[in-house]
């Protein structure tokens, strides 16, 4: 069974700002398979189950030795826009909603690519308007 763990704090944002993601071997081959469905559709959108993050995924970004108070949504819809620069991702919960285009998509791509491999400690997305950023962790 695939785990994909998205979540974001609500303690020490000012260092953890955004979202964070970390899956398994099996969740990253999911999502990446959704991600070329939906560019084979062109647009569109779908949904993922999410799994809460675990004390040891906690323990890799480290916020306050993984005590910080955090909250994670049970779904996530990952939407593609026609518009080719858009990155949204509001901090709503149940779904939270990520809607890109087609300029985001190779660094989404990487980013959940990098996952199984150890790659991350970094973030993607545009900030503007209320936008969060997207952490990768291993």
């Amino acid at each position: 069974m695939a785990r994909i763990s998205l979540w974001r704090y609500t303690e020490n944002e000012r260092n953890y700002s955004g979202w964070h993601l970390n899956a398994d071997v099996a969740g990253c081959q999911s999502l990446l398979s959704l991600l070329q469905a939906l560019a084979g559709d062109g647009i569109g959108t779908r949904t993922v189950a999410i799994t809460a993050p675990t004390p040891k995924q906690l323990g890799v970004p480290n916020n306050r030795s993984g005590t910080a108070a955090w909250v994670s949504p049970t779904k996530l819809r990952l939407g593609l826009s026609a518009t080719a620069g858009e990155w949204t991702f509001p901090g709503d919960l149940d779904p939270a909603v990520l809607s890109v285009g087609a300029d985001w998509l190779p660094r989404l791509r990487e980013g959940i690519a990098g996952i199984p491999q150890g790659r991350g400690d970094y973030s993607i997305g545009d900030r503007k308007a209320g936008n969060l950023p997207l952490w990768f962790w291993w």
